[in-house]
């Protein structure tokens, strides 16, 4: 304590004691932040993260009517090709963010932080990248049935690259199975944001700034 005063001190020669006490102060907070603020995850973790989060908003609240088509009625326009393909990258985000990871560990959670809302995060994450995974390829097995009953299924492409129609007819299920895990994901997002600002606002305790884009 006397050795950082002192250090505030000869940083501020000039002030009176209430200017110093509040200088003094915000030197110590700093110090006591800035092993918080340190800790935040790789600027490649962090484009991904909100890219990822970027397009998973679009497909989940805005995209899904690009997919409605009547049966009978043809896939060849561009909204079912739109939405199979942000649907695929997002499953390309996934597989590059978990690549990333797996060389680059999470910074760690914040001291004192309790452990089942330790536990929650790691599920949630987990929970994150099975939905990311999994509402794609249940995607791509849900279209072959989709198609069957509408036409042009064949002219539904990746970004104009190669058609997506290319996995076995396995049955409505995966339709199904595709829209509850994107209703799971819905819910999911909504959690993590309302936990996320709790971090910031009410435990103040730099979580968030793990993940801060700037």
């Amino acid at each position: 304590m006397k050795a950082g005063a002192c250090k505030a001190s000869a940083l501020a020669p000039n002030i009176d004691a209430t200017e110093f006490a509040v200088f003094y102060g915000f030197v110590v907070i700093r110090s006591k932040l800035e092993p918080i603020m340190h800790q935040r995850y790789t600027r490649t973790a962090i484009i991904l993260h909100w890219l990822s989060a970027a397009v998973m908003i679009f497909m989940l609240f805005v995209s899904e009517d690009l997919i409605k088509v009547p049966r009978g009625s043809s896939l060849a326009g561009w909204e079912p090709s739109a939405h199979v393909s942000f649907g695929l990258v997002v499953l390309l985000l996934a597989v590059c963010r978990l690549l990333w990871r797996a060389g680059h560990p999470a910074p760690a959670l914040p001291v004192g932080m309790p452990r089942w809302q330790i536990l929650a995060s790691h599920v949630t994450h987990a929970a994150f990248y099975v939905l990311m995974i999994g509402i794609p390829v249940l995607g791509l097995l849900a279209i072959v049935p989709y198609g069957a009953e509408r036409t042009d299924v064949e002219q539904v492409m990746f970004f104009k690259l190669f058609p997506v129609a290319f996995l076995p007819n396995l049955g409505e299920w995966s339709a199904e199975l595709h829209e509850l895990f994107a209703k799971l994901a819905q819910i999911l997002i909504f959690v993590h944001v309302a936990a996320a600002l709790k971090h910031q606002f009410w435990d103040k305790d730099g979580l968030l700034s793990r993940m801060r884009p700037l």
